[in-house]
């Protein structure tokens, strides 16, 4: 392989690693008299992809950003595949904390699919003008 074709193939892995996590980003105005003209913002970023085996668990990790407001933020993954459930019983971020793992199970018999489309979902508590902010990401259901 020429040098040419090794920079295209390293550079190609590079830009796919990269490109794995979505960001999404919400805004309202400022309830900051003195800072009216910043915003405020809620950004989530998800996996780009996750897979899961059937009668297995797996973790993932949601993260949000948030500029304007310290409340809590809650989460919710919509629109999971047959026979995958959440098993984190508080799916609230704390205002001190950025990132949250989620563990989600999939039953024996979960529906086995690919690169299912699973929304999560971020809304910050007490912040009822703020807009939720929703990514996306891909959820693959492998046979034991």
């Amino acid at each position: 392989m020429n040098r040419f074709s090794q920079f295209v193939v390293v550079c190609g892995l590079g830009a796919a690693v990269v490109g794995c996590n979505k960001e999404t980003t919400t805004s309202a105005p400022s309830r900051d008299t003195g800072k009216p003209n910043t915003p405020r913002k809620l950004s989530v970023t998800s996996p780009g992809s996750q897979t899961i085996t059937q009668d297995r668990t797996d973790e993932l990790t949601v993260s949000i950003s948030r500029d304007g407001f310290s409340t809590p933020v809650t989460i919710e993954l919509k629109n999971l595949p047959k026979g995958i459930t959440v098993e984190t019983k508080d799916l609230t971020l704390p205002a001190d904390k950025n990132s949250l793992t989620v563990t989600i199970k999939a039953a024996p018999d979960a529906t086995a699919v690919v690169d299912h489309v699973v929304q999560v979902t971020v809304k910050a508590k007490d912040q009822s003008d703020l807009p939720e902010s929703t990514t996306d990401f891909k959820l693959t259901v492998k046979t034991k």
